[in-house]
């Protein structure tokens, strides 16, 4: 009797270990290349599948208009990068490639026909790592407000002042201070509360990465962008303020199927500040990255 009884016990643990071995990775996570969590939402059906990553501090809610506009056409995906958000923080590596990486694993999840990558202000250099790790069914990407001056380069100094200036925003923000840093133009109130609301809900109350995240931004710009930009494959459109102004010249020297398309007096958050011709631009790039992927 004993034996029985050690035999069916040891029975019952081997399905219960059975039973996690079997269980399923939940839809709305993707697992990155160094085991992180990665959170992305989706919404709708049809190709191409449309998906957001948003900027430094940001998470995925930065895109809820879009993703509501854009479901009713197509498959649309936001992802909050391992830091912010939803996602998990437990890693070393905060670089750009590393983020690419991390889009790559969702993108393989949910391994659709056809793909572009849309990335606000640090989400555009994400996009560009993403795409020279070259997924096959990649046709486009659109850069949001980011890389006006694709040969400009930033002093230790300057981004000594931007480091204090950054933090102190996320750390204690303010209407005045966003107002200030061009963050927004249009809806200050509203659009100071939907700040105050995404940083209430980062996982990583603790911001491991957020330093090292910023630094590497501009590592990035001043090392890595040109030779990055130089390995991409399908169409590039950037959708940006009029201020700074983009050199648009300069972009070109790299990127002969580069276009850019201007939303006048808007801030940094330009698909907050003019939803509507936000939105009328993407769909306008998105018809042209259909057409030269045909």
């Amino acid at each position: 009797m004993k034996r029985k009884g050690f035999f069916l016990w040891w029975c019952v643990i081997a399905l219960i270990l059975l039973g996690y071995g079997c269980a399923k990775e939940p839809e709305n996570i993707a697992i990155s290349s160094d085991g992180i969590e990665i959170s992305f939402d989706q919404q709708g059906v049809g190709e191409p599948t449309l998906i957001f990553i948003h900027g430094y501090a940001n998470i995925k809610g930065i895109w809820d208009a879009q993703m509501t506009h854009f479901a009713e056409k197509y498959r649309v995906v936001a992802i909050d990068l391992p830091g912010f958000g939803e996602s998990g923080f437990n890693r070393a590596d905060w670089t750009m490639a590393a983020f690419g990486q991390d889009v790559n694993a969702v993108i393989e999840k949910l391994n659709p026909e056809k793909v572009i990558l849309i990335g606000f202000s640090m989400g555009a250099p994400v996009i560009i790592e993403a795409a020279k790790q070259a997924p096959e069914n990649l046709i486009g990407l659109v850069l949001v407000d980011e890389i006006n001056n694709i040969e400009m380069e930033y002093s230790p100094e300057m981004l000594a002042h931007m480091d204090s200036v950054f933090m102190d925003i996320v750390t204690n923000p303010t209407n005045e201070k966003l107002l200030a840093g061009g963050f927004y133009k249009n809806n200050p109130e509203a659009s100071y509360e939907r700040v105050v609301s995404m940083l209430s809900v980062h996982k990583n109350t603790s911001r491991i990465g957020w330093r090292e995240s910023f630094y590497e931004i501009f590592r990035w710009l001043n090392e890595d962008c040109i030779e990055a930009l130089k390995q991409i494959q399908v169409p590039i459109i950037s959708i940006s303020s009029d201020t700074p102004p983009t050199n648009v010249e300069a972009f070109e020297k790299y990127v002969s199927s580069y276009k850019l398309k201007v939303i006048p007096d808007v801030g940094h958050v330009v698909m907050w500040d003019n939803p509507e011709e936000f939105n009328r631009l993407l769909e306008e790039s998105i018809q042209e990255f259909i057409g030269e992927s045909e």
